[in-house]
């Protein structure tokens, strides 16, 4: 039997290929076989961090744009936004297309399950991400 995240896999290694935002990628520039190492941070910190603060406040916390930093989080949110969205074929370009917090509505219930599928998304996120090398 297939579990969710097995479900979400084969997308999950299609976002890490082509989902980008503002021009940035998950790769390094210099070498596009290897991620950089803040995603797998980022990535392995949200699950705790939706535990902790709720789906919302933790997926918020992803959409702000970072300084400082030669990563975006917000590759994450877009990823999977990405995966979670079965319409959505092509790569996540700008800010505006990876606010994952969309995805959430005025229903309790509703909410529950998108933030089941969004644990899920990221999980599958996180598998995908260490089968590459980091830097």
């Amino acid at each position: 039997m297939q579990t969710r995240v097995d479900h979400f896999l084969p997308k999950a290694f299609n976002a890490i290929q082509i989902v980008s935002v503002n021009g940035k990628t998950f790769f390094k520039s210099r070498n596009p076989d290897v991620i950089v190492k803040e995603y797998k941070g980022y990535i392995s910190s949200l699950g705790a961090n939706i535990v902790q603060a709720g789906v919302k406040a933790a997926i918020t916390f992803y959409e702000a744009e970072e300084s400082g930093s030669n990563s975006d989080r917000r590759l994450v949110n877009a990823a999977i936004k990405y995966i979670i969205d079965p319409n959505q074929s092509i790569g996540i370009t700008t800010y505006n297309d990876c606010i994952l917090t969309s995805v959430l509505g005025a229903n309790e219930s509703q909410n529950q399950l998108k933030a089941m599928e969004i644990l899920d998304a990221a999980t599958a996120l996180k598998l995908s991400l260490r089968t590459y090398k980091m830097d």
